[in-house]
């Protein structure tokens, strides 16, 4: 009986040894994941960035502007033409963020700051001529007064005139996308069939990816 309790004793140790070799053999034979690999130093600057970054810019712009105006009339749409004051309050804020960006009209006033008026230079350095912000300035504008009107109809619920201001701010959406397009700046697009870009007055008309110069 003694021997037979040893035995099962040794044997018990034999397979507790076996299982934690096996453990550990299985985790070092495991892979050492490879170490992630630091980005390459970036080299010389991409030919042509400097007419490739304003352009991306200027797509960056109209995404801007499209993604806010599009949720407000989203919200505006599933709540019937009618949106409580706290929704309201959030997209004005957003709309107003991403309008910052754009052109204003000349003369727009700006906030003072309080305490002493501060030193204005005497001198102010005329800004790059863009024959395209008159137009930009006024689709911009445009943009704002529907929005406003959109944003006090459906704080009323007024059906009717909400589904008016949806219409005509989805227009001014697209008045200032189709201003900053072409104002200039952007390639002219080359899809087959697409018809030409109208040029604005004063700026070089936008031409297509590979096109002669």
């Amino acid at each position: 009986m003694r021997t037979s309790r040893i035995a099962g004793l040794v044997v018990s140790s034999v397979v507790c040894g076996a299982l934690a070799f096996g453990s550990a053999g299985g985790a070092i034979a495991a892979p050492v994941p490879a170490s992630v690999t630091a980005p390459a130093a970036s080299g010389d600057p991409l030919p042509g960035a400097d007419k490739l970054t304003p352009q991306v810019k200027l797509l960056s712009e109209m995404g801007g502007v499209v993604a806010p105006v599009t949720r407000l009339l989203d919200a505006v749409i599933a709540g019937g033409g009618k949106l409580p004051p706290e929704e309201i309050a959030k997209h004005t804020k957003a709309i107003d963020e991403a309008l910052k960006a754009l052109p204003k009209a000349p003369g727009t006033a700006l906030e003072v700051p309080a305490g002493p008026t501060p030193e204005l230079p005497s001198v102010v350095a005329p800004r790059a001529a863009d024959a395209g912000l008159e137009l930009k300035v006024k689709a911009v504008a445009d943009l704002r007064t529907k929005v406003d009107v959109l944003l006090k109809a459906a704080e009323k619920g007024d059906a009717a005139k909400v589904k008016e201001a949806v219409t005509a701010t989805i227009t001014a959406v697209l008045n200032v996308v189709v201003s900053i397009v072409v104002g200039g700046g952007l390639p002219a697009p080359d899809l087959a069939g697409l018809p030409p870009l109208p040029k604005v007055p004063g700026a070089d008309a936008p031409k297509a990816p590979g096109s002669p110069v």
